[in-house]
């Protein structure tokens, strides 16, 4: 517990500042030609990655590490003491400018994860750092070795820019802990195929850069390739790095098909410099697109989960079908309530399942769906078990559409009503049944009221009747007829009927005015029942031969109690109706 503030304080940065002025003497050393400035430079990589994986508060302590780092290099190895300090400010101001450039625009850590993050990692440390800090960097340099300003602007923009591009997401994998991590998680299979393609990257661009005969510069991206496939943003890092280090010492010695080239060896390291921009922009695109659609891919597996578990547990049918209506799946359910086993109906044609005489009418729903893909369609017919006998349904579909907003086939949400089936049925035996909607009429309303008050317990709630109201519905019948009114009542009927539960009964009461009773159940339920089909009316507008007639509806909710006289909840829920209309009309409102 005491080691690792000890750890994260103290010792932390003093290795920051390790790494940064090895990685700074290094290409100092090696890649320093005609007096001026580095032709590659790495150490900015190393201090990027630190701040881009630290909080804020701590940047002033790396960034004061890493500014001693390189003041110590360029006073040994470099330009002299004299250029030291303002060099140093220069470099690690080169570092923070592309830090909170990445922060503002992309993700701290996570510049390999997208195309977009990738564009702005290579913006901001790829060109505006290493050319806002050029223009210093160079007239320092230039000032004191006296070389020419443009040649030191060049090398120092090029060398940051290669440097930092090369090395920035490997040390950023690494500060992050992305690198443990897959270690920690890959497996001894996975890390052995890691290993072995490095070690193909560096056989291969080691046999290419110890001969000078043949320019084989095309083969190490190809290992590099497969790596970032395989192993992904680490491998693809990794790759990268292996090429820079390899490669680029063996240039710097004089080996290699760069030789080929005529020119002196500064022109050698800027042409693999080069080289090397061309296998960082290669490989990282790759990784980042790749790092883009495996996140898809796992988010589509994780929805395909929940899908699954939804429609393996639910006792609806759901179906997939073409547009053709051939059945591509079918959930579990159909075994219980059809017969079926789903790998029975698969690849047969819906309409096979339907009784004939309802077959027009679910045709028309499919076909209404395929056109109207944002719209629910709403169909009941008989449907043909597996022994042969009748059932009644309820179909509920919607049209699915592609990426590119073209409609490939349809979703189905499909259950039994046939209890509620067999209460109409009786209804209509007994002439209690509205000739219009096919709802129960005012007699069975007022029927069913009674009944379940008197057989409620002394005290109990017996449950909610709520009335509807069409607003504005005498507009309806003056402007687009009588016919078209009908449509409009029956319209409502059919949502209503959609949306309440079997038990519930829905009444016509005269005119535009409807009737729900509700089973025993909260207030809460029972205004979210009203509501779903109040809302559900609005979003329907009702077609009428060209005409398209929008229509909402008010409505009042009271309770039934245990030993109420019938007309007194009716009265409530009227007096609750009539306030929703007096309020502006298309709400609901709860008795007092």
């Amino acid at each position: 517990m005491v080691l690792r503030p000890f750890t994260r304080r103290v010792l932390a940065p003093v290795a920051l500042g390790g790494c940064y002025f090895a990685a700074a003497a290094a290409t100092v050393g090696a890649t320093r030609f005609g007096g001026g400035v580095a032709c590659l430079w790495v150490a900015t990589a190393v201090l990027l990655a630190a701040l881009l994986t630290t909080s804020r508060r701590r940047w002033p302590v790396l960034i004061a590490t890493c500014a001693a780092a390189s003041v110590l290099v360029t006073g040994l190895f470099g330009l002299g003491w004299a250029a030291a300090g303002p060099l140093a400010l220069i470099n690690v101001c080169e570092a923070v400018v592309a830090a909170l450039i990445i922060g503002r625009w992309g993700a701290w850590h996570r510049t390999l994860d997208s195309l977009e993050q990738l564009l702005v990692f290579c913006l901001a440390a790829g060109i505006a750092a290493p050319l806002a800090s050029g223009v210093l960097g160079a007239a320092v340099a230039s000032a004191v070795s006296g070389t020419p300003y443009a040649a030191n602007l060049y090398n120092w923009s090029i060398g940051h820019a290669l440097g930092t591009l090369s090395f920035a997401p490997v040390c950023t994998l690494i500060a992050a802990g992305s690198a443990r991590r897959w270690f920690e998680q890959a497996g001894a299979r996975r890390i052995g195929e890691g290993a072995a393609l490095m070690l193909i990257v560096l056989a291969t661009t080691a046999g290419v850069f110890m001969q000078q005969s043949r320019p084989l510069l095309f083969l190490p991206i190809l290992p590099v390739i497969l790596a970032t496939f395989r192993i992904g943003r680490l491998g693809a890092a990794g790759g990268v790095v292996i090429v820079a280090l390899v490669g680029g010492g063996l240039t710097m010695t004089g080996w290699g098909p760069i030789t080929l080239i005529g020119g002196s060896g500064g022109e050698h390291a800027q042409f693999f410099q080069f080289y090397l921009a061309a296998t960082v922009l290669t490989a990282l695109p790759v990784a980042a697109d790749l790092a883009r659609r495996r996140e898809v891919f796992q988010r589509l597996r994780e929805s395909e989960a929940r899908l699954r578990l939804l429609t393996e547990n639910s006792t609806d049918i759901v179906m997939n079908l073409r547009e053709d209506g051939t059945i591509r799946y079918a959930s579990p359910s159909i075994t219980q309530l059809g017969g079926y086993q789903p790998d029975e109906v698969v690849g047969r044609n819906a309409l096979s399942l339907v009784a004939a005489e309802d077959r027009p009418a679910v045709s028309a729903a499919h076909l209404s769906a395929l056109a109207e893909p944002d719209a629910t369609q709403i169909v009941e017919f008989r449907a043909l078990m597996a022994n042969g006998s009748l059932r009644w349904f309820e179909s509920h579909t919607r049209g699915v559409a592609d990426e590119d907003g073209r409609v490939t086939g349809v979703v189905s949400a499909t259950r039994d009503v046939s209890h509620r089936k067999a209460i109409e049925d009786e209804l209509a035996r007994v002439a209690a049944t509205d000739p219009l909607t096919g709802l129960a009429n005012r007699r069975a309303f007022d029927a069913e009221m009674a009944r379940r008050i008197a057989a409620a317990p002394e005290g109990a709630i017996a449950g909610h009747v709520a009335i509807f109201d069409l607003d504005h519905f005498k507009r309806v019948n003056d402007r687009h007829g009588h016919a078209a009114g009908d449509d409009v009542l029956r319209a409502f009927a059919r949502i209503a009927r959609a949306c309440v539960r079997d038990g519930d009964m829905v009444a016509r009461l005269g005119g535009e005015e409807f009737g729900i009773v509700l089973s025993a159940s909260g207030r809460e339920q029972a205004c979210m029942v009203c509501d779903r089909i109040r809302t559900a009316l609005a979003a329907s507008p009702v077609r009428a031969g060209d005409a398209v007639i929008a229509v909402t509806a008010s409505a009042g909710v009271a309770e039934m109690a245990a030993g109420q006289a019938p007309g007194a909840a009716l009265d409530a829920a009227d007096a609750a109706l009539y306030r929703a209309k007096m309020e502006g009309r298309d709400r609901l409102r709860l008795a007092a």
